[in-house]
């Protein structure tokens, strides 16, 4: 599996709070979402954050290796309001009857081929309580180390490292997306060094969104 095989290197990314992380529970305290769940977790430096600020978290990710991980963290912090399952961004059967007043996605949503995204946020939509804030992070159109960069498999969705797609969102696709069963509350630019497949530095340009379900 392509995400255990890149965990094996434990925390890949470090351990560091994604700036979208902080932007999230900012939404989340606003509109008094309690209760959040953390799809596509990986080792869960964002989880971890959500709880030591108040929040209740579950967190899922496909790779048991990015879990086990998390749990170690965890337990050794002996956090109570934290829950981490291994499980499928596509058929979450541990969580499909619960639901949530937050959903966080760090830079989740843009790895995948158009139906795929648009399955994952009719998911993510049934997971969100009525009202509830979904918040994600997604890669812009102006990220120049990533935008126009390998093959092009659909529009603005590039193939530039082995395995693995990024999609390139402009402003009008976010309202395209999401409006039908959302209002948009906050929309900005941010950006985020991280260290590529490669291990090579980059710093991505993302879109960070908040939106309310109707």
């Amino acid at each position: 599996m392509y995400w255990n095989n890149r965990y094996e290197n434990g925390a890949i990314w470090g351990t560091e709070k994604c700036p979208s992380a902080v932007l999230a529970q900012d939404c989340f305290r606003e509109h008094s979402a309690r209760n959040i769940l953390v799809p596509g977790c990986g080792y869960g430096r964002n989880s971890l954050y959500l709880v030591q600020k108040g929040f209740n978290v579950t967190a899922f990710d496909i790779s048991n290796i990015a879990i086990e991980y998390a749990r170690e963290q965890s337990n050794k912090l002996s956090l109570n309001n934290l829950m981490y399952v291994v499980d499928s961004l596509f058929e979450p059967n541990l969580l499909k009857e619960k639901q949530f007043d937050g959903i966080y996605l760090s830079n989740i949503i843009h790895l995948f081929l158009e139906e795929q995204r648009e399955q994952l946020l009719d998911i993510m939509t049934s997971l969100l309580k009525p009202n509830g804030i979904l918040a994600f992070s997604v890669v812009s159109i102006y990220d120049k180390g990533n935008y126009g960069h390998g093959e092009e498999v659909e529009p603005n969705t590039f193939m530039k490292h082995k395995d693995k797609l990024l999609h390139c969102y402009d402003e009008q696709e976010l309202h395209t997306i999401l409006e039908p069963n959302y209002q948009i509350i906050e929309k900005r630019l941010h950006t985020q060094v991280e260290l590529d497949p490669s291990g090579e530095t980059e710093e991505l340009n993302l879109w960070f969104v908040a939106a309310r379900k109707k």
